[in-house]
């Protein structure tokens, strides 16, 4: 497989994030190998190490993550937000708390960048204050 950019291998963080929250919330068995073949059009085997290590992480550590999340939410739920935003924010988290080297503004950025792409019209104004104060305690 090729070289991907970090902000490529992000988008496709954040894509496998959501086939396996769509799945979770489905009660289907997630098959990660499956999910990175379909996604990343390679085998698992051949996927970027950095890549492997954001999705482990972030469902390694997703219920904490999704705690933390839900703390600054003010009146909403996680599990009412749509499934990108979840996958968005649960990726901001992973990279700023279990990512080496990957700084609160970095994290943000990413993550309204996708929101931008992926989200509806103003989510990624949403993203930007629930990480802002999030990540600022943590």
């Amino acid at each position: 497989m090729e070289e991907l950019s970090r902000n490529k291998t992000q988008e496709i963080a954040m894509q496998i994030l959501s086939s396996f929250i769509i799945c979770q919330e489905q009660d289907i068995v997630i098959n990660i190998e499956e999910t990175f073949e379909e996604v990343l059009g390679c085998s698992y085997d051949d996927a970027p190490l950095f890549l492997k290590e954001i999705i482990i992480k972030a469902l390694k550590n997703e219920k904490e993550i999704i705690e933390l999340i839900s703390k600054y939410l003010k009146n909403r739920k996680f599990s009412r937000l749509n499934t990108c935003i979840k996958a968005i924010l649960i990726l901001a988290v992973t990279n700023f708390k279990f990512i080496e080297g990957m700084n609160k503004n970095i994290a943000i950025n990413i993550a309204v960048e996708l929101s931008k792409k992926y989200g509806e019209k103003d989510d990624y104004k949403f993203v930007n204050g629930v990480l802002d104060n999030c990540l600022k305690n943590e």
